[in-house]
This record gives structure tokens, C-alpha cells and sequence, in this order.
């Protein structure tokens, strides 16, 4: 059966480049993180005959939303917003989309930046009700917040604007937080002056979606002390069905070019790619052609050889 799937693959890769198919990855506004990498991902592909279109997007919810809706093969978004998208979409449609959407692979972690203004006295813990901005509606972040706000019991009323608005009106009081959820450091606020950030009190609620994090002065040098947080787990995915053939071997194929080219990611690609734990699975979420994928370098490991080495040579 390993024969069977390195030799699928192998052969796959060797005939791509004759054999191009265009396909379509719904990432993230064009200044974000997720463009950036949804424009790795797509040079690392080129080369195999996956042609990549990206797609620039609102972000989470707009991809989670657009694949279900089959507007492209692959989306990137994270997992909180998944999690609420499935519920939503649950309610609306009779359909789980957990059923029908699966991850590709792992990606990294993006934090949950919970800011107030600098010498505001908030008491997260005690208060109940918050006037919040978060970006667009739908957003990754609006939509993080709405989990934070479940979690702990708060009345958020959200005010819907781009991040620098949000945190002029933060600082004028207009506003009691601003909830920006992105890898740090989140370039916008490295040189903002007069915020800080709320600590989160840990809670059990949380772990079934988030990992306990800190942000620190290492990360925003106008912060006095460490902030505890939670980080969420982004992730590549796909509508493309689990079946023989064809379909698990796009997954497969497109999933082997990242894997293969990770050293090339790493030096040459989005700083985040340093955080991807490229043989990274999520059970009963995962898509079987990425499993194949994984399953060919570990059967290259075994005989002494390294996936990477199939990378192109530059």
C-alpha cells in the first residue's frame, strides 16, 4: 500500500508540469498575512503544474463561507471561525460542513490581541459589558471576539471599522477594546503609541479551540509586563472530496509541493512559515491526500533521504 501511494504521488509530480491544472485559494486582504502566504504556497505549486489563482478576501469568514459555496478549491481561515461557521451554517442549511470542508494542513498560530487604551481603567474580569471594535464584520477577529465573549460571559456591542479608526476611537474613548486576532507581532501595532493590551484570564472553555499563549515586550516594546492570551490555529483547507484518483491526488500534490520546498518557505517566505509544523494532521479533520503526502516522506526517512530534496534546485 506505501508503494502504492509514493508511486501515485512520484508519478503525479513528474507529469504536472505537462498536465497544468488551474485551481483557486481564497486567502485574505492583499496587506495580510494569509495573501502573503496563499502567494508562497502558489510559486511553490507553479512549479508542479498547479496553477494557483489567489484570491484576495475579507478573510475567515469570506473563505470559510466561499468555499462552502464552491467560489474556490482552497481556503485558508482559522479554526475558531470555522467552529462558528459550521454552527451557523449548521443552523442555516441542514448541512455540517465539518463533514464537507477538510484541512489540508496546519498552519501557525495567530494571537488574540485584546487592546484598551493606555491608562483606561478596565477591569476585564468584573465588567460586563464592552463597546468593542474588531474590523469588518465577519471578520477573523469579530468573529474570535464573539467566541472570548461567549467564554466569559460579556455583552459585547461591536463597532464595525478598519483597525487605525478602531484605535483612534479607542484612544478618544469611543471605544472600550479593540480585538485584533493576527500572528505577532502584528506590524500595526508595533509602533503604536497610547494602548495595551487586556490580560485573559485563563478558563477551561477554551482549550478544546485555543492555546494558552503571552505576548511580551519581545514582541511590542511598549508593553511593561506580559499578557496572557490565547492563540488560534490557522489552517489550509479544501472542498475537494476525499476519493481514489484524481481528487486525493491534487490534495496530495499540493500539500507534497509545500512540504517538499518548507526549507525554501522558511528562508525565502512569510516569517510565519518558521511557526508550521509541515507534517502537521488533524484528526477526523484532515484530508486524506495530505495524509498520503506525509506518508511519502515518511517513507523516504526511512531509506535516509529527505523530502526537500525533491525541491527544485534553484
Amino acid at each position: 500500500m506505501k508503494y502504492i501511494i509514493v508511486s501515485s504521488l512520484l508519478l503525479l509530480l513528474s507529469v504536472s508540469s505537462s498536465l497544468a491544472v488551474n485551481l483557486r485559494l481564497m486567502t485574505g486582504p492583499k496587506q495580510g498575512t494569509y495573501y502573503q502566504v496563499g502567494q508562497d504556497i502558489a510559486e511553490q505549486t507553479e512549479e508542479v503544474g498547479l496553477h494557483l489563482e489567489i484570491i484576495p478576501t475579507e478573510g475567515s469568514w469570506a473563505n470559510i463561507v466561499g468555499l462552502f459555496n464552491n467560489d474556490a478549491e482552497f481556503a485558508i481561515f482559522q479554526i475558531d471561525a470555522f467552529r462558528q461557521a459550521a454552527r451557523n451554517l449548521y443552523n442555516n442549511s441542514a448541512e455540517d460542513i465539518h463533514n464537507e470542508i477538510r484541512v489540508v494542513m496546519p498552519l501557525y498560530n495567530e494571537e488574540i490581541h485584546v487592546i484598551k487604551a493606555k491608562g483606561r481603567t478596565l477591569d476585564f474580569a468584573t465588567e460586563e459589558q464592552f463597546v468593542v471594535g474588531c474590523g469588518r464584520e465577519n471578520s477573523g477577529s469579530c468573529l474570535s471576539a464573539g467566541v472570548i465573549a461567549d467564554f466569559y460571559g460579556k455583552e459585547f456591542r461591536y463597532v464595525y471599522k478598519d483597525y487605525e479608526n478602531a484605535l483612534d476611537d479607542l484612544r478618544a474613548g469611543s471605544l472600550d477594546l479593540v480585538v485584533i486576532t493576527s500572528g505577532k507581532p502584528h506590524g500595526l501595532l508595533v509602533n503604536q503609541l497610547g494602548i495595551d493590551l487586556v490580560s485573559l484570564p485563563r478558563t477551561r472553555k477554551a482549550v478544546d479551540i485555543y492555546l494558552y499563549t503571552d505576548i511580551t515586550a519581545d514582541d511590542y516594546p511598549w508593553l511593561d509586563q506580559p499578557v496572557e492570551t490565547y492563540a488560534v490555529r490557522s489552517v489550509l483547507a479544501t472542498m475537494i472530496q476525499e476519493q481514489e484518483g484524481l481528487a486525493n491526488d491534487l490534495v496530495g500534490t499540493l500539500h507534497f509541493a509545500i512540504q517538499v520546498n518548507q526549507d525554501k518557505l522558511k528562508r525565502d517566505g512569510h516569517p510565519k512559515w518558521r511557526d508550521v509544523f509541515f507534517t502537521g494532521y488533524i484528526e477526523n479533520a484532515g484530508h486524506v491526500g495530505a495524509l498520503q503526502s506525509i506518508g511519502v516522506c515518511k517513507f523516504m526517512k526511512r531509506y535516509g533521504h529527505r523530502c526537500s530534496e525533491m525541491a527544485t534546485k534553484e
